[in-house]
């Protein structure tokens, strides 16, 4: 399967790619934030997603009120209800713009589009 975020459109859809390399379109889970990069844990076949809950602060950055930071994992995206966990959550005071979260063995790394990376056990 191959996973693509639409990041205006605040959703994620799903393809599935047949052996002669043509794709057809599963499903479109549809988010209330901005959908930024995707990231799947090997293990678990989770997806993870940095995302922006606010995009005119993002694209109209001010340093005086920064852009929210958000982290999803979606369980089950091929399922009929998929299982959306908000696993963080930042008004700008921490991170600045999350735009990519990624799993490793219990560990959790985010990056931001304006300034730091954020390491987390879970």
């Amino acid at each position: 399967y191959l996973y693509v975020a639409d990041v205006l459109d605040h959703n994620i859809h799903v393809m599935e790619k047949h052996a002669d390399w043509n794709l057809t379109h599963v499903k479109t889970l549809q988010l209330d934030t901005l959908v930024d990069n995707l990231s799947i844990d090997p293990h678990t076949g989770d997806v993870w997603t940095g995302c922006h809950p606010n995009g005119m602060k993002l694209f109209y950055h001010d340093p005086e009120n920064p852009p929210a930071s958000e982290v999803l994992r979606i369980q089950n995206i091929l399922s009929e209800e998929p299982v959306v966990t908000r696993v963080y959550a930042d008004s700008g005071s921490v991170l600045q713009g999350t735009s990519v979260a990624s799993v490793y063995e219990g560990k959790l790394l985010i990056g931001t589009v304006f300034h730091r990376a954020l390491y987390c056990e879970l």
